[in-house]
């Protein structure tokens, strides 16, 4: 092992040094020299002036009860390889976080009732949180207040209010649109607002829809008869209404109640003096239509060679839009309108599923905006003889 002479000498070169001051020489080996050297005590290094500095911008907006803030924090750590908080915001009972990040070396979080940043790692953090401050008491007048931790330069909020829904209790600068400035004072911003007036009749005024208009949007009738004059009569309504209604049927003369039907069930009805009185309601809770059907027979008499029908309509107390009839005679006989409120039509192509191969001669006619009347129809008939042999 290679070693190297090292001569310590201790040389007091004073004239007050006493003459027994030790002195002499040492040889060390290399290796422990340089061990030496790596172990000697080095200068300790200077303490940052802070620790930490702090950036910060704030956005906030306004709800029925709260002030919402987005935080956007740049958190300078000087200290290094030791544990260092750095408070940003003071948290009162009414101010919570609803929103915060995940760092890498570092944690944000509440402490003691601040918001800090702790970690032992020097470096610049980056990060957003969102808090909620809500507004003490009840009514319509609210006030939020957000204070800064101490050390931390307080800085003002941006706050997005909609001035349709809400009124700022105190003037503030605008900077564009519906955003204002909220400046600090002794560390804290304080904000006031109240709900527009107008704007809370409004949402608690409940929506009402005005009461449909019962009325009939359409009718349909048929009259079958044999050769002998027993007659039916059919007759159908659309009802348009929202609610239950009083409706009133006044049969015509020589007609015989058979049946009524109030969305395809029976009702037991009494006739007075020919007036039938009922209440209906929509087929289904919260519909607007429903369905009556009213079935009539009537003796028409003989068919001879030649004569006259008088035919007529319950008058109904609604008012019906439309009106639609048919007639199914004898064959043998030729048919023609000679009076009454119903209008003849051409025969259509197609019948109903209820109306198709029903016998004898088809007779169509309509009406339109029927009210407090019973539609009426006057037939005058005659053999047919055009396929017979002695034409």
């Amino acid at each position: 092992m290679s070693t190297l002479p090292l001569v310590l000498g201790l040389l007091l070169a004073t004239n007050g040094a006493p003459a027994s001051t030790p002195s002499g020489s040492a040889t060390v080996p290399l290796d422990q020299i340089i061990s030496l050297y790596a172990q000697r005590d080095s200068a300790p290094s200077t303490p940052p002036p802070m620790e930490a500095m702090v950036k910060s911008q704030l956005k906030g907006r306004l709800s029925s009860d709260a002030l919402f803030v987005d935080g956007q924090f740049d958190v300078e750590v000087l200290a290094d390889k030791r544990w260092t908080q750095v408070r940003l915001l003071q948290l009162d009972a009414d101010t919570y976080p609803s929103e915060l990040p995940t760092l890498d070396d570092a944690t944000v979080g509440v402490v003691d009732g601040y918001l800090c940043l702790l970690t032992r790692k020097a470096g610049r953090y980056t990060f957003e949180v969102s808090l909620s401050v809500r507004s003490p008491g009840t009514g319509s007048e609210r006030r939020a207040q957000l204070r800064f931790a101490p050390g931390v330069a307080p800085v003002p909020l941006a706050l997005e209010a909609d001035t349709s829904a809400f009124t700022l209790m105190e003037p503030l600068p605008a900077s564009g649109g519906e955003s204002y400035s909220v400046y600090p004072v002794q560390g804290a911003l304080r904000v006031g607002w109240r709900t527009a007036v107008a704007q809370v009749a409004q949402s608690q005024k409940p929506q009402v829809r005005p009461p449909l208009e019962p009325r009939i949007a359409e009718a349909t009738a048929s009259w079958v008869s044999t050769l002998e004059g027993r007659a039916t009569l059919r007759v159908s309504y659309a009802l348009s209404l929202d609610r239950e209604q009083p409706l009133e049927l006044e049969l015509p003369e020589g007609h015989r109640l058979e049946r009524i039907t109030l969305n395809s069930i029976p009702v037991p009805v009494e006739t007075q003096e020919g007036t039938l009185k009922l209440k209906v309601a929509p087929a289904r809770l919260g519909e607007t239509s429903g369905a009556l059907e009213v079935v009539l027979t009537r003796d028409l008499g003989v068919f001879h060679l030649s004569g006259r029908l008088k035919l007529a309509l319950p008058r109904v107390s609604w008012p019906v839009a439309e009106l639609r009839a048919r007639a199914h005679f004898p064959a043998v006989f030729n048919y023609r309108r000679e009076g009454g409120s119903l209008e003849q039509v051409e025969t259509a192509a197609s019948a109903s599923g209820s109306e198709a191969g029903l016998p004898g001669k088809e007779l169509q006619f309509r009406q339109y905006l029927v009210a407090a009347s019973a539609p009426t129809l006057e037939l005058g008939y005659s053999v047919d003889i055009s396929e017979s042999y002695f034409r």
